[in-house]
């Protein structure tokens, strides 16, 4: 049970929009105003009296949720987009427990999840080209400009690079360390706003990427390009391993199981199982294009989502297990832990869906579409919707808090290891927490 010291708010699962707003007006936080790069603001929201359950489903264990993390960066509380290779959104810490914007960064980063590295830096990609690294108070700490709109979400190597790729055909490996004196150039040059520059230690020229790049356990990085090819790039970033054709031009990213199998989805419906070796195992059709990334589970069970509006549970031998129907497309990717699947849908809801039967344990209703979600260690789930907010919601789908954002949400959230949940919306970077 959370602090008797607070009051309580209970609000059912199935809220209608209408009283989400309500809900909404009551706990979210003041809307703060915009001073040079960052601004403060919030305050504490409502919290529930939710007693919880035991975790995941009766008789699920929680598994293996991230794979083998050996090929990203050691001690980074959220190396990647999803977390981790499986990008099972689980995070070792707990999220923020109160309504409160610490800061906000405008910045169009709507596309881009962050990545939060070893010594707690925030690095996002944006729509004007840059790649941004900031502190952990909103101070920009570097920016290095490409070619063009970064859609691609960073992942930390375990060689301390952050590894992102551009709608204009290049991997890059960037560090935050300001160029020598005469690097000129193609040291990198600073983002707008007279941002200090970052450095690209290497870039990699493949073709033009929407995909976020997954990293195996020998350092080996998968992205997908939007002509049609998951590439395999060395750790260096120095050659293409191989390339294997998924017929993809929408950007799903890739996932990796324990085993370093690569699933990722495609616009042409299907879902490809990749040997690391870059050799088809099997793919398996669901009924329109697959957007988001697939995850894998502590059973190593593959969940992904498809514009159909259908959630897809399918063996490691690529048989489908279940199915489960949401009212709308789902772009973006489930969360997983234990017995419990969360994912969003266009519909404006979130579902929690069981694991063992695809059936819906419950369902949260918001405003707008809703986007990929986060779970913390304390399992409340975090995640943003088009109506502007970030909604926390606990294991038993009931309001914790939500907040204002500075835009639509589109994509995942990542948690820090102080409590703090950075989110990207389409005009800014907001971090969330004490």
């Amino acid at each position: 049970m959370r602090d008797a010291g607070f009051r309580y708010l209970i609000v059912v699962a199935s809220m209608s929009a209408a009283l989400a707003l309500a809900a909404l007006a009551a706990c979210a936080s003041d809307d703060p105003g915009d001073t040079s790069n960052k601004d403060g603001g919030g305050g504490d929201g409502s919290l529930l009296n939710d007693a919880l359950p035991p975790d995941g489903e009766a008789g699920v264990p929680l598994g293996d949720v991230c794979g083998d993390p050996q090929g990203l960066e050691k001690d980074a509380p959220w190396p990647m987009r999803g977390g981790c290779p499986k990008r099972s959104g689980v995070a070792d810490n707990v999220g923020p427990q109160t309504a409160s914007v610490k800061w906000s960064v405008p910045l169009p980063v709507g596309e881009s999840s962050p990545a939060i590295s070893a010594d707690r830096l925030v690095w996002v990609g944006t729509a004007d080209g840059d790649v941004i690294v900031l502190s952990g108070d909103g101070t920009v700490q570097g920016a290095l400009r490409t070619g063009g709109p970064l859609r691609s979400s960073p992942a930390r190597s375990a060689s301390g690079l952050t590894v992102i790729g551009g709608s204009d055909g290049t991997l890059y490996g960037v560090e935050r360390a300001p160029p020598p004196p005469d690097a000129g150039a193609d040291g990198g040059d600073g983002g707008d706003g007279g941002f200090p520059p970052a450095r690209a230690i290497w870039t990699h020229a493949v073709a033009p990427i929407s995909s976020s790049p997954a990293i195996g356990s020998d350092g080996t990085i998968y992205v997908g390009t939007t002509t049609g090819k998951l590439v395999a790039v060395s750790a260096d970033g120095s050659t293409t391993k191989w390339s294997a054709t998924t017929n993809d031009t929408l950007g799903s990213s890739p996932c990796l199981a324990a085993d370093g199998t690569i699933y990722v989805g495609s616009s042409d419906r299907k879902l490809y199982a990749i040997a690391p070796d870059g050799a088809s195992m099997w793919s398996f059709e669901t009924g329109a294009a697959i957007v988001g990334s697939p995850v894998v589970g502590g059973d190593e069970t593959i969940y992904v989502g498809s514009t159909d509006g259908k959630l897809y549970a399918i063996a490691p031998d690529g048989k489908p297990r279940w199915t489960y129907a949401t009212g709308g497309p789902i772009t973006g990717s489930p969360a997983v832990r234990g017995g419990i699947l969360y994912v969003g849908s266009d519909d404006k809801k979130l579902h929690a869906v069981a694991t063992t039967n695809g059936k819906a344990t419950w369902t949260y209703e918001t405003l707008g579409a809703v986007a990929t979600p986060v779970i913390g260690a304390d399992r409340t789930v975090y995640v943003g919707s088009a109506d502007g907010n970030l909604y926390a919601i606990t294991p038993s789908g009931l309001l914790y808090f939500a907040v204002k954002a500075k835009g639509k949400i589109h994509s995942a959230p990542a948690i820090g290891a102080d409590e703090t949940l950075y989110v990207t919306t389409d005009t800014a970077l907001v971090a969330i927490g004490r």
